[in-house]
């Protein structure tokens, strides 16, 4: 028995985190074609329907108070290959929207590309994308993890993720997901937060396992559900209502 469900359920919008899409692989970060199938499925057949990255971030800011109620936020990060190939044609067939949270140093060449279930997209690829289907917003320049640098080296990866979308002319969105869901501590977080508005950047999302409460208690703490490939679909069901699994 599952005794997550005793979990307090939070009022809000699930916004959910997958990684890479792969056939007959499940670890935490790469999840079966089948199974994404199955949990999509699922979840149109309830009468779920997604956001935009920019209808999601108006509902969070307050700008927008009248939305369906079994709303939820797909995102991808690291922009996989795998989901031009898996993810892709399964939002358009369902209709449905989804944020790629997109690594800035694919688009300029300096960072790997991988291979395999590794391999990324390039600007090539992401040019094939409907930007109705997919909106594209920032992940870091280097995949850099932000508590092992400094504020300013954390400003100086944000303006050059910028400056790098602007010049690859792909529609983007300056939202960021902060890689390994990791940010500053204390006062060196307050100080990250400050100078974000600056930069242009309008919101950020971390983990944290919750359903995101609306509007957001801070634009720059945006809480995500972790959906990995070893969930099952009743373990899918409880993090969609309760943001987590709690061992008993």
């Amino acid at each position: 028995m599952n005794l997550s469900w005793l979990l307090p359920e939070i009022k809000g919008i699930p916004v959910l985190m997958y990684h890479r899409v792969w056939p007959d692989m499940a670890n935490s970060l790469t999840i079966t074609p089948e199974k994404l199938q199955e949990q999509w499925d699922w979840l149109k057949a309830e009468g779920y329907s997604t956001l935009s990255l920019s209808q999601f971030l108006d509902i969070a800011t307050g700008k927008l108070s009248n939305y369906p109620e079994r709303s939820l936020l797909i995102t991808f990060d690291d922009g996989y290959l795998n989901n031009l190939t898996y993810v892709y044609p399964l939002l358009q067939q369902l209709d449905w929207q989804a944020t790629f949270f997109i690594i800035g140093g694919t688009l300029d060449g300096t960072y790997p590309l991988g291979e395999g279930v590794d391999e990324k997209m390039t600007p090539v690829h992401l040019r094939t994308l409907d930007p109705n289907v997919i909106q594209l917003a920032m992940h870091g320049y280097q995949h850099e993890h932000f508590k092992q640098i400094s504020n300013a080296e954390i400003k100086n990866v944000l303006e050059t993720s910028i400056k790098i979308f602007e010049r690859s002319g792909l529609p983007f969105y300056k939202s960021l997901a902060y890689p390994y869901g990791a940010r500053p501590k204390g006062s060196n977080m307050e100080q990250l937060k400050e100078a974000m508005p600056q930069l242009g950047i309008t919101s950020a999302f971390r983990i944290g396992n919750q359903v995101s409460r609306v509007p957001v208690p801070d634009i720059y703490e945006i809480r995500r559900i972790d959906i990995c490939g070893t969930d099952s679909m009743d373990d899918f069901k409880v993090k969609l209502k309760k943001g987590k699994l709690k061992p008993f």
